[in-house]
C-alpha cells in the first residue's frame, strides 16, 4: 500500500463531499469514514480547503455541513484529467 500524496488526499476529500452534494452537504462524521484520516488532521486539512474555498462551510443546527466550491469542483475535474493522462502513460499520481 502507498502513501497519498496531499493532492490525493485533497481529491479523495472532495469526491467524498460531492458524493454527499445531493444531501445538502456532507458531516465531518461522513468524511472522516471516507477519507481514512486522524480527526485532527481532517479538521486541519478541511479548514485549509474552506480558506482557499475549495469546500463551502455551511453552518447548521448541530455542527457543519461542507459543500464542494467553484474551485473544487475546478481542482477534481482537473485532478481527474491529470489522473487519466498519467495511465494512458502507465504512470500513477
Amino acid at each position: 500500500m502507498t502513501n497519498r500524496t496531499q493532492i490525493m488526499i485533497v481529491a479523495d476529500l472532495l469526491r467524498a463531499v460531492k458524493e454527499e452534494d445531493h444531501e445538502g452537504g456532507a458531516k465531518i462524521s461522513s468524511l472522516l469514514r471516507k477519507a481514512n484520516l486522524p480527526h485532527s488532521r481532517l479538521v486541519d486539512i478541511t479548514e485549509k480547503m474552506v480558506s482557499s474555498e475549495l469546500l463551502l462551510k455551511v453552518p447548521i443546527e448541530r455542527g457543519c455541513l461542507y459543500r464542494l466550491g467553484p474551485k473544487g469542483l475546478e481542482f477534481l475535474e482537473n485532478v481527474e484529467r491529470f489522473e487519466k493522462f498519467t495511465k494512458a502513460y502507465g504512470l500513477g499520481l
